[in-house]
């Protein structure tokens, strides 16, 4: 029940658009964070991809994953993992504001790597299900009371009950009347009205008065090899390390994925994707790839992939030619696919050894937009150079062009790109002065965007880096940023991040908060650092090394704040450890928060004409904290809706929460809750709605 509980859940979400952390055995505490008829809007159900576990990539390796798991909320949330199936694994206990690394030999023992979904909810005292369904017993004499046994932690409070039997609606208090002491539930039919059969089974519909807030969590995943790491950090035992961030589902999951660069010994660079299902069932896979600069399809790949399964492209193995450059798409029919990318290197074309690695991720097409972001370009710098990928998604010929700013927001150049349908083109930048800069890609087709970043000149031991980040799709509205990972080199190791913030606001200036806070969840110096200013279309960088006060041997995760008013900030964090032998370096995406709209549609979807249920909604902001006060539409074609034809306009609590009472006869339609956030009594385009369709029959 449980796995297909995780299931369901995972597909409501699509549709609906440390203390020391503690491992514990997933039979013991791995529980349902919602009832299956709950929908969330909220990007806090993560996937992640693929995790190696002692497995060669392309020849190289082992490579070994570590998953740094950050808790964004203010107080302590458990997070539920399974595998891609829906199987669990275990749960991992992560104080307020906490973060905790799992190696992946923690997860999947001495087996290979595969996907993962995780899912947070709050481990406080909370209804982890705001609606609840129990069947009860009519108990003899007449008259006489019932109890119900509530599975919901001392003190919390019921606050309505619907009880019903068949399509008979039993009223309150002319039939019956409830009272609760502690988990005790109490329904008396005293008051002498109609009441069910002795010893015949009834309904009754609980609702809650502090349902569970949503757990804010972001991930980073860490690779190395050829030695494990337990925690992220790394050595010169390592000799390659690479990365990438967990996706939200809507980010991650689909049918349609766009590859934005793929190489088959191409200079050295050789190319591995891990092709994950997600879905309940088997996937009938393929793997188109288009060669450069045409675009021409070269060679197609197929097949059936399990439920939680990873199909593992090592494009040499699979037949491409050495020299092959291109990009790929795959596609899986009524699937929920995705997909990492990892390129290494471990040779130059003339035999030298280089021992690169870079780690880039799938996307959606339906993800993909025609304004791209990024955030970190090198020209030169410290003889760093970027490269800028760029894959057409869309069917036709695209024109891109590229803006560079230089960090005070100046504009220093313009790139123009042709691009054909399903082709990719180049930017790479070289030269001299030492430039640091940040970009914005356009485009009149969708495109995916990789940001390469190699360093293959210079002197010591930093010679023979490379990372690598995805370009951020528009459009971007998110009040804070979260970082998973952030480390400073200390006596344990000389792992060092850095954020580089890229204000893509032409006109407005950027004010944020930077808060680092380290795995026990304690805020640490110089919290909160306040940077005021940033340029439009400027960028600063918060580099570890540079902040005396912070701990030498950090680890933890930062929290990106805007003031208000602030020009929209973006970033990535690059992690560097020049004591690794070859490649210490990487670079992780950094993911964006909005307030969140959770919505529980209590048992069903099938009810009995007339039966009185309730929906729970529930707003919560950037950091999982109830917003009370928000103007919420809730909506039923022919429903009743607090007694109200059709539609109803409601407040939440203190609580930040929304009771509301619905019914019908004869019908099946939608019910939908919109967060009216303009207060305008319409939904109007972008404000966040959540639906499912109710029923009610004879």
């Amino acid at each position: 029940m449980l796995q297909r509980t995780i299931r369901l859940l995972l597909a409501l979400a699509l549709a609906a658009t440390v203390f020391a952390a503690q491992l514990a055995p997933a039979a013991a505490l791995w529980t349902p964070m919602t009832p299956v008829s709950s929908a969330w809007q909220v990007n806090d159900q993560l996937i992640i991809p693929y995790v190696p576990n002692n497995e060669l990539l392309a020849g190289t390796g082992p490579w070994h994953g570590v998953v740094q798991i950050a808790n964004a909320s203010s107080f302590a949330i458990a997070v539920d993992i399974a595998k891609a199936d829906g199987t669990p694994i275990t749960t991992v206990n992560i104080p307020g504001n906490g973060a905790t690394a799992l190696a992946a030999a923690s997860l999947f023992g001495t087996n290979p790597g595969g996907g993962l979904l995780l899912f947070g909810r709050e481990a406080g005292a909370c209804a982890s299900q705001a609606v609840q369904q129990f069947t009860v017993t009519r108990h003899a004499p007449a008259n006489s009371a019932d109890t119900i046994t509530l599975t919901v932690p001392g003190g919390i409070n019921v606050t309505n009950v619907s009880v019903s039997q068949g399509t008979t609606w039993y009223q309150n208090p002319a039939d019956y009347t409830w009272s609760q002491v502690g988990t005790t539930l109490n329904i008396s039919w005293a008051p002498g009205g109609a009441e069910p059969a002795i010893n015949s089974t009834y309904q009754a519909i609980v609702t809650y008065d502090f349902p569970c807030r949503p757990a804010r969590i972001s991930v980073a995943v860490k690779l190395v090899a050829p030695a494990p790491s337990t925690n992220g950090r790394t050595s010169n035992s390592h000799l390659m390390v690479s990365g990438y961030s967990g996706l939200s589902q809507q980010q991650g999951l689909g049918n349609d994925l766009a590859v934005p660069i793929a190489q088959a010994n191409y200079s050295g660079w050789k190319t591995v994707i891990h092709i994950t299902n997600f879905g309940g069932g088997p996937c009938a896979a393929t793997a188109r790839f288009y060669q450069h600069p045409s675009g021409a399809q070269t060679h197609l790949l197929s097949q059936s992939i399990a439920a939680g399964a990873t199909w593992n492209v090592d494009l040499l193995a699979a037949g491409l030619p050495t020299g092959w450059l291109g990009t790929a798409r795959i596609q899986g029919p009524g699937c929920f696919l995705a997909a990492s990318v990892d390129r290494v290197k471990p040779t130059q074309p003339s035999g030298t050894p280089v021992n690169m690695a870079l780690t880039n991720v799938a996307l959606p097409v339906t993800s993909l937009s025609t304004t791209v972001y990024i955030p970190l370009v090198f020209q030169a710098y410290f003889d760093w150079n970027t490269g800028i990928a760029v894959t057409n998604a869309g069917g036709g010929p695209a024109n891109v062009t590229i803006n560079y700013y230089s960090t005070t927001g100046g504009l220093i150049a313009t790139t123009n790109l042709a691009v054909p349908g399903n082709s990719m083109n180049f930017d790479y930048l070289t030269g001299t002065g030492g430039q640091l800069a940040q970009a914005v890609v356009t485009s009149n087709t969708p495109i995916v965007v990789s940001v390469d970043a190699v360093k293959y000149t210079g002197g010591g031991q930093d010679v023979g880096q490379a990372l690598t980040s995805m370009g951020i799709n528009d459009p971007v509205s998110a009040p804070v940023l979260r970082v998973p990972l952030y480390q400073k080199q200390g006596i344990s190791s000389n792992d060092n991040s850095g954020v580089q913030l890229f204000n893509i606001s032409g006109t407005t200036p950027a004010t944020v908060n930077v808060d680092f806070f380290d795995t026990s969840g304690t805020a640490q110096p110089p919290s909160t650092l306040t940077l005021a200013g940033i340029a439009p279309h400027g960028a600063f960088t918060v580099y570890a090394p540079n902040y005396g006060t912070l701990p030498n041997d950090f680890q933890g995760q930062v929290r990106v704040t805007h003031a208000f008013g602030s020009g929209q900030v973006v970033a990535i964090t690059n992690n560097v450890n020049y004591d690794v032998q070859a490649d210490g370096s990487a670079a992780f995406n950094v993911a964006t928060a909005d307030q969140v709209l959770r919505v529980d549609f209590g048992p069903g979807p099938g009810l009995k004409n007339g039966v009185r249920t309730f929906i729970v909604a529930q707003t919560a902001d950037e950091n999982g904290v109830q917003l009370p006060a928000q103007q919420l539409i809730v909506s039923g074609p022919g429903l009743m809706i607090n007694g109200n034809p059709n539609q109803d306009v409601v407040t939440t609590t203190m609580f930040g929460i929304a009771t509301v009472e619905i019914w019908g006869t004869n019908t099946t339609v939608p019910v939908t809750v919109c967060w009216d956030r303009n207060i305008s009594t319409t939904c109007d385009p972008g404000e966040p709605q959540v639906s499912q369709t109710m029923s009610w029959t004879p």
